[in-house]
């Protein structure tokens, strides 16, 4: 048998630049160490890596879903964006589209709201497990004349989108991943 004598001294060492080898080699692996992670030094041979999280990019838009359907395991939907406007800004976007009301010297938009889609682009969207999703009472009984938000399943949003073909919604989205769904009452 042989026998070796290593110091405490020289494990810390070997240990710290095993770390330093594992850290480099990950990231030039994986391209990460100039953006995700920060080595720092503490008390000569410790050393601790600090990864940091990518920021969570959150977004509300309001626009037409027009299909809900599963493919590969997920849940997607389609979507145009368009600006929902009322007021004084509808009244204006009316004007210059030759679509606004006139009555007794005054402008006006029939409902008091306007939809300007200047985009046709549609978009795709995967949609959470977990999304919370609220839809309009009448698109799920046509007879009741509800215009409240109800809570909906996955299965009832897919079969409610393939029977309207356009349903005006507000979608929240975190990293592109639509995590919330709220129909929005037009007259």
């Amino acid at each position: 048998f042989m026998s070796f004598n290593l110091n405490k001294t020289k494990v810390r060492v070997i240990i710290a630049l095993a770390m330093i080898v594992f850290v480099v080699i990950l990231g030039l692996t994986v391209r990460i160490i100039p953006k995700t992670l920060s080595i720092k030094e503490i008390s000569g041979s410790r050393m601790q890596v600090f990864v940091k999280p990518k920021p969570i990019v959150k977004s509300k838009q309001i626009g037409y879903i027009s299909k809900v359907y599963k493919e590969g395991g997920k849940i997607y939907l389609r979507f145009d964006d368009v600006k929902f406007l009322t007021g004084n800004a509808a009244i204006e976007a009316t004007k210059k589209n030759g679509a606004a009301g006139y009555e007794n010297g005054e402008y006006f938009v029939y409902n008091d709201y306007y939809i300007v889609n200047s985009s046709k682009e549609i978009k795709r969207y995967v949609v959470a497990d977990n999304a919370s999703i609220n839809l309009i009472g009448w698109w799920m009984d046509s007879v009741s004349g509800d215009i409240n938000n109800h809570s909906v399943s996955h299965e009832k949003f897919k079969s409610i989108s393939s029977k309207y073909g356009n349903m005006l919604c507000y979608i929240y989205t975190e990293n592109n991943v639509v995590v919330k769904v709220a129909g929005q009452y037009t007259p």
